[in-house]
């Protein structure tokens, strides 16, 4: 099953540029740690968050809704 879409979003963020980076680069797993919106975060199929072949499954909410990607 391919999931095909584009969800954009604007922040302000009070973090060094390395350290934001850091985040997306080796520490994916942590979003759900750091933003009040991503409930869970979790390999689906794969070995590695940071591999482009890796399959992760996210639930957010967007408008008071619950979503699950």
């Amino acid at each position: 099953m391919v999931l095909a879409g584009k969800l954009a979003t604007e922040l302000g963020i009070k973090s060094p540029a390395d350290k934001f980076y850091n985040l997306f680069a080796s520490q994916l797993h942590h979003v759900q740690n750091l933003c009040e919106r991503v409930h869970h975060a979790k390999i689906h199929e794969g070995e590695e968050w940071h591999d482009t072949e890796t399959i992760k499954h996210w639930t957010y909410v967007i408008e008071n809704d619950i979503i699950f990607n």
